[in-house]
């Protein structure tokens, strides 16, 4: 007879309870971490705990768990059959070549296969604990405890509100214990048919205490805080110096306050195939704020057809370029609304899913997608006259394909483009905050004073960042500018030091002091090439260590040309130094620089772009002395449970017995009845219980209690008569020392 049994409706809900708890944890993911969805992890969450509900024998959970994983890393990782064994080669060889880095905690360094992998399998594992202590053991206070404590420590030190959280928290937590406690109330009831009642009964009133308590804290008035921000006290730090937050870079639409330290992160964004690397531009904003960048007046065209439209010189004209097309297919866990295009776009085709509308920025000449066929709609009125603008549910496209054109820039022609500007360019472009410090205009004009057109003073400024040796490239040990300073300012006089979102800034205000137009852009780096296929296509891996910003410089009749101030970063886009003159060249003055360092290049970031031209190696080699090791490990590890297969059936009936505590008392017999078995001797065909209990050889004590148990349960099965609360109670004592004297 086995002990399966079907769950109850109060398991169910316990369950339940248990799954909203676990979801709390990996809410904040989204907002702290770089992932995009979070759904496999709901389902891994869901399904550990719907297998250990159903299924009582947890040796039979393991491999259904260890499939259903790899079902879910083939279905969100891999494009390849799910029985081609070569998806399966990849993920051990990336495991085996990743498992240092994860000794190492070098976690930007592993790849986003080897770091899914490996927190699915600790999630595997976290789930089927909890379960356990849970649902069955009914410890559920400490992990209620525990996930308060998570929600406060994530909104007190990091930027992440949960303070809804934390009210789910409190009241799924507290209808999971009461539900907890009262099933084993219930189970001890001796009328089996008054136990929904009871049930139900308790549990309301549970409900009405929760939600009471819950609704006059909510609407009770409340004190303000009596400490400081807590980072700052606990730091001994004033207020008044803000702290940097540890970020990964990546990109991001919210660039109001830019600075403060990241980590690099190597998750791979998207795969491209283009006959041309080239930056990918994503957007660019006009309005610099004094700590970051907005964008201004926004002008939107909504495309319901963009593979029929053509965009028309929408960054620049009159100059020679080259036609690029490109496919982006994105791999990773991120996707964005935003298109991505190098150079000046044409063309959007291809894309998927397909029922999409591309809302065009004009004025940027930013491309978001929005989901289905939609026209803009009023959003608000503004001085009695209606605003428009494109509707706000977005969509993340998982590939395209874009033709563009990148220039091939004329120097002569930048050269003696002037300095006649359109109005709406000089209104737009030229907007410097009141706050940003005289010095910054100075040093503009000190680095540029022997430039004589707007070309030789954005080459000035653009060498001076890159190469004067003043400025470092750094990413960790980024100070944050004081509250009510400059970001421009502190970078150039006081910190020396940052990243592109600095150097791109940087570069951009000088120039506007300068009265020259200039925007700030973001995207992506051209990546890193992997292959090349028979057209002599490039196939390149854009990460999210790729993530950069630069400069946009407008010169009139020509329109916008990119240049770049990052010293680690080399532009992609081609000069065409056709500049003659009878004139003696005068060399554009740079700092003195005898007693400058040499260059820091960024922890070897420069020389990683210097070597992604480079074919990428065909895979991981992993040593055979790895792979026999392991071999060998497994070898032994199952000769030793072969051998001791007889303790290992013994332990694990044993751990069932106690888990089945709650249980009726004929299920727990007839576990112990199969225990008996294997310790002793096999119930022979046709053999009766009691035959069998007297033909065991069995001390006098332990056939007696074993005797006393086979009556109890002929007279419970047999007779249908329910047993008495104090015969229970005698069989679970007899029944523990029966386990506990219990040895192969």
């Amino acid at each position: 007879m086995s002990v399966w049994k079907r769950p109850t409706i109060w398991e169910w809900v316990l369950a339940l309870f248990l799954f909203l708890m676990l979801r709390e944890w990996l809410i904040p993911l989204q907002t702290l971490t770089d992932t995009g969805v979070l759904w496999p992890f709901y389902a891994i969450v869901g399904g550990v705990i719907i297998i250990d509900l159903l299924i009582p024998y947890r040796w039979l959970t393991l491999p259904i768990k260890a499939l259903g994983l790899m079902v879910l890393l083939h279905a969100t990782l891999f494009d390849k059959p799910f029985f081609d064994s070569e998806w399966i080669s990849e993920l051990y060889g990336q495991m085996i070549h990743d498992l240092p880095l994860a000794f190492q905690q070098d976690w930007a360094n592993m790849s986003i296969l080897s770091r899914n992998t490996m927190f699915d399998l600790v999630l595997v594992l976290l789930a089927t604990m909890l379960t356990y202590l849970v649902l069955e053991q009914r410890q559920g206070l400490w992990f209620v405890f525990l996930t308060e404590l998570y929600l406060a420590v994530l909104d007190t030190f990091l930027p992440y509100d949960a303070s809804a959280g934390v009210v789910r928290t409190l009241i799924i937590g507290f209808l999971m214990l009461a539900i907890s406690h009262l099933m084993k109330m219930t189970n001890m009831a001796t009328l089996a048919g008054k136990r929904s009642r009871i049930m139900f009964n308790s549990l309301l009133a549970s409900v009405l205490v929760i939600m009471a308590c819950i609704g006059i804290g909510y609407a009770a008035p409340k004190e303000g805080p009596s400490w400081p921000d807590p980072i700052a006290f606990l730091t001994g730090k004033g207020n008044d110096t803000p702290v940097g937050v540890m970020k990964k870079v990546g990109y991001d639409n919210n660039d109001e306050r830019l600075g403060g330290p990241f980590l690099q992160d190597n998750t791979l964004v998207f795969i491209a195939k283009t006959n041309e690397r080239s930056y990918w531009r994503g957007d660019s904003k006009d309005v610099y704020t004094g700590v970051g960048w907005e964008k201004g007046d926004r002008e939107y065209e909504s495309i319901l057809d963009p593979q029929t439209y053509t965009w028309e010189n929408t960054l620049f004209q009159g100059l020679e370029t080259k036609k690029v097309q490109a496919t982006l297919e994105f791999k990773g866990p991120q996707q964005f609304p935003t298109v991505f295009y190098q150079g000046q776009l044409k063309k959007v085709s291809n894309y998927a899913p397909p029922e999409a509308t591309v809302v065009y920025d004009k004025m940027n000449q930013q491309l978001e997608v929005r989901a289905g066929k939609i026209n803009l709609v009023q959003l608000s009125e503004k001085n009695g006259r209606p605003e428009y603008g494109p509707n706000p549910l977005l969509l993340k496209l998982n590939q395209y394909k874009v033709e563009a054109e990148v220039p091939i820039v004329s120097e002569k022609a930048v050269t003696n483009a002037g300095t006649n500007y359109p109005d709406e360019i000089k209104e737009r472009y030229l907007q410097v905050p009141a706050s940003v410090p005289p010095r910054v205009r100075e040093l503009a004009a000190t680095i540029t004073k022997d430039a004589k057109t707007p070309y030789d003073k954005v080459r000035a400024i653009e060498n001076y960042l890159r190469s004067s040796g003043k400025y470092k490239y750094e990413t960790k040990d980024v100070p944050v500018a004081a509250e009510g300073q400059d970001f421009v300012d502190h970078f150039l006089f006081d910190s020396l030091r940052g990243y592109c979102d600095h150097f791109s800034t940087s570069m951009a205000v000088m120039l506007r002091t300068l009265d020259i137009p200039t925007r700030w852009v973001k995207g992506f780096a051209p990546g890193e090439r992997v292959g090349t296929d028979a057209l002599n296509y490039e196939t390149v891996e854009v990460r999210n260590r790729d993530a950069h910003s630069w400069v946009e410089v407008y010169f009139p009749g020509i329109g916008w040309v990119p240049f770049e101030a990052t010293s680690t970063f080399m532009s992609p886009v081609r000069f065409n130094y056709d500049l003659v003159t009878s004139q003696p060249e005068i060399p554009v003055p740079l700092p003195n620089m005898a007693n400058q360092t040499d260059i820091d290049r960024g922890n070897g970031r420069f020389n990683e772009l210097e070597e992604g031209d480079s074919p990428a190696g065909s895979g991981i080699k992993i040593p055979w002395q790895v792979n026999a090791g392991l071999a060998v490990v497994a070898v032994v590890a199952g000769i030793i449970a072969w051998r001791r297969r007889q303790d290992i059936q013994l332990w694990w009936m044993r751990r069932q017995l106690n888990q089945e505590r709650g249980s009726e008392f004929p299920d727990r017999y007839h576990l112990l009845m199969r225990m008996m078995e294997r310790v002793y001797t096999r119930r022979q065909p046709g053999e009766t219980l009691r035959e069998y209990v007297g033909r065991m050889t069995l001390p006098a004590d332990k056939r007696q209690d074993l005797r006393y148990l086979t009556e109890l349960y002929e007279r419970s099965v047999y007779g249908y008569k329910e047993m008495e609360q104090k015969a229970r109670t005698i069989a679970e004592q007899i029944l523990e020392r029966l386990i506990r004297q219990l040895k192969p």
